[in-house]
């Protein structure tokens, strides 16, 4: 589900938010006189884990809305939503909702992965030890 590179404590403390929107970025789509791409600003580049437990978030807390709804893209520090303007202020609360969820599951993955790498670290040293031992018990002419 989410990458398996060790996490660094860094990304275990993530705070992710939603820190305006981006009026340079935002335009309305090709065709459409109502739809448009908002941007909102990010207050930071989430890692891919953070991006995919944010779109379940985000899809969880809009069951039942249509689908180009439900779909959001996270591209570099930016949050990208497809929705009539006048329909912003609407979404805003549940993207703050679905990013103040997302940063809570993350850093709650990010601990058991850091907890799984500190005890295969601990079970590497522990064999290691043991083998020390064993060749220190070892004589040799």
């Amino acid at each position: 589900m989410f990458e398996s590179r060790q996490t660094s404590p860094v990304e275990s403390a993530i705070n992710i938010r939603i820190v305006g929107l981006n009026t340079d970025k935002t335009r309305r789509m090709i065709a459409s006189e109502t739809l448009y791409q908002v941007y909102f600003e990010l207050s930071g580049i989430p890692p891919q884990g953070w991006r995919t437990v944010f779109e379940q978030e985000w899809k969880a807390l809009n069951v039942g809305q249509p689908l180009a709804l439900q779909e959001t893209t996270i591209e570099r520090a930016f949050l990208m939503m497809q929705c009539p303007l006048r329909e912003v202020a609407n979404h805003l609360p549940v993207l703050k909702q679905a990013v103040a969820a997302a940063n809570i599951a993350y850093e709650q993955y990010a601990r058991k992965q850091a907890s799984e790498q500190k005890d295969r670290e601990d079970a590497w040293k522990d064999e290691r030890k043991t083998v020390e031992d064993a060749a220190k018990s070892l004589h040799f002419d």
